[in-house]
């Protein structure tokens, strides 16, 4: 019986053999798919987790970019309002002096100068805070995450002492910046004005036409705001990378290099269109018909649809003009003007707030400022 099978054994061992080798392998493959499979599952939960992870903290970096922009814009405003005051000038005319017609040209200089600056600035604060942030915002997370896989840190390593410096470096367009800003953007309007006279009569699309002339000139000046925005925002970049610390040195030639990218220019520029498309629809509330007195009213109430349909018809002579673009860069009012939607702190835009408030709460809702910060983001995470 034991030969009979030793003999069943010899004569199909080849069989036996070509057998277990299918099995085994067999056995072994599924033991790989298997392993493949698990490790395919734990690298596609790993990159899931990683990619929540980073959008939880762009959200983070994306809220406290809203809130620093909402928290600077009302003191910017303040420093324009006050580095451009009227008040002097209205105390004269109030006189009726000798030189009044000089003190009317000082006054609409003035006026638009500082209704131009309001736009200029908050385009500017926006797009520099929104690159700055979102530049630190990628370092920390990058830190973090070569803490938590156990690497050395040491080129992304952020002290806090590095970032509040870094994140100061705005205080300089609050301080000396603007006051650059005003000088460059004073100089077009008084160019651009000598081509009205106080007499002249405008229509609403004759006052755009004013405020796209200068923007244009500011535009072919070779101190153009918005493509030379971090000589204006930043400070001397060779002052401040004087700095030992390279990580901060990294972080503000980066901050150079991205705000004079193409990218930043066009986010820039759009923002001035959001800007001043604000300011004609603050500006159309006064171009309706007058009343009975011959008074223009200037009350969004008083708005009806004969005003709105021969607004175009409707003629408001330089020398209206002027006080009403005076009236409209007024003091800040911030409270009014923010609100919470979703996760997110954005400002809600009330109808009756001020210009400032108006625009930064439109500028927060731009895809295209929310589009720049976000890619910045991405490129310094990784």
């Amino acid at each position: 019986m034991l030969s009979r099978i030793k003999d069943f054994l010899y004569r199909h061992r080849r069989k036996f053999i070509t057998t277990g080798v299918v099995i085994g392998g067999s056995v072994f493959l599924l033991k790989w798919l298997q392993y493949k499979l698990r490790e395919l599952h734990e690298r596609q939960a790993k990159e899931i987790g990683e990619k929540l992870k980073r959008m939880q903290h762009y959200e983070s970096t994306d809220r406290t970019c809203n809130q620093t922009i909402l928290g600077l814009a009302p003191a910017l405003s303040e420093k324009i309002f006050q580095t451009l005051s009227t008040d002097d000038i209205l105390a004269k005319l109030r006189t009726n002096p000798e030189n009044k017609l000089e003190l009317w040209d000082q006054l609409r200089i003035i006026a638009f100068t500082r209704l131009i600056t309001l736009v200029y600035g908050a385009s500017m604060l926006a797009v520099t805070l929104r690159v700055q942030i979102n530049i630190l915002g990628g370092y920390l997370y990058k830190a973090a995450t070569e803490t938590g896989s156990g690497e050395q840190p040491n080129q992304h390593s952020i002290s806090l002492e590095v970032q509040t410096a870094y994140l100061s470096l705005i205080q300089h367009f609050m301080r000396d910046g603007i006051g650059s800003l005003i000088e460059v953007i004073r100089k077009t309007v008084s160019v651009v004005m000598q081509r009205y006279s106080l007499k002249q009569q405008l229509t609403l699309a004759d006052t755009e036409t004013l405020l796209w002339s200068i923007e244009m000139a500011l535009n072919d000046d070779k101190a153009n705001p918005i493509g030379n925005i971090a000589s204006f925002t930043l400070p001397n970049p060779d002052a401040t990378l004087a700095s030992t610390n390279s990580v901060f040195n990294n972080m503000f030639q980066e901050t150079l290099d991205v705000l004079e990218t193409v990218e930043s220019t066009q986010v820039g520029l759009a923002n001035v269109t959001i800007g001043f498309s604000k300011v004609m629809d603050k500006l159309a509330e006064s171009y309706i018909a007058p009343d009975k007195n011959g008074t223009l009213k200037n009350s969004k109430s008083n708005l009806n649809v004969e005003s709105l349909t021969n607004i175009n018809g409707i003629k408001i002579s330089l020398a209206k003009l002027i006080p009403i673009v005076n009236e409209l860069v007024g003091k800040t009012h911030p409270t009014n003007a923010l609100s919470t939607i979703g996760n997110s702190f954005v400002p809600a835009v009330p109808d009756e707030v001020d210009l400032m408030s108006v625009m930064i709460g439109h500028l927060l809702h731009s895809e295209k400022l929310r589009t720049l910060g976000a890619n910045v983001y991405e490129t310094f995470c990784h």
